[in-house]
């Protein structure tokens, strides 16, 4: 059994969706607590839109992520390979229930370091949305994340 980590991280996040549209890269700060198979992230938005919203990824191995953001946005969505949620979503507009089904969730974690990532379909009344890819990065302040950013992998 691993111990558990708690850390101060640097987080950077990449997404991309399906239409063409360009993605966007945020870099934050954030803290890492748990081990190699199941941990916790979290993190400040730094994106205007967000802005002051915190979100907590809770990640179990490679088959279930968990986010749940505070703040101006709400939300809380599972996202678990190869099953369809509903998942509530809140905004300053209103609030909607979606679909998440996740086609893909990778993890790897090295001492309080690693890569996390997802592909993800977001539905409406049953009628996809949306494509989506999210590749988040972390690592200690001044330490290298010893990952490749174009594979999302890590280096052994």
């Amino acid at each position: 059994m691993c111990e558990d980590l708690y850390k101060d991280v640097v987080v950077r996040i990449v997404d991309g969706q399906d239409d063409g549209a360009a993605g966007s890269e945020l870099i934050t700060t954030g803290r890492f607590i748990g081990n190699d198979d199941s941990y916790a992230l979290s993190y400040t938005e730094r994106d205007e839109e967000l802005k002051r919203c915190e979100t907590t990824l809770f990640v179990e191995g490679q088959d279930r992520v968990q986010m749940m953001r505070t703040g101006s946005y709400t939300t809380e969505m599972t996202m678990e390979k190869n099953k369809r949620h509903n998942c509530h979503y809140e905004t300053p507009y209103g609030e909607f229930i979606m679909g998440v089904y996740a086609h893909e969730i990778k993890s790897r974690v090295v001492g309080g370091s690693g890569v996390l990532s997802f592909r993800y379909t977001i539905d409406f009344n049953s009628a996809n949305a949306s494509e989506n890819e999210l590749k988040i990065f972390f690592n200690e302040p001044g330490i290298s994340s010893g990952t490749d950013a174009e594979s999302g992998e890590t280096e052994d």
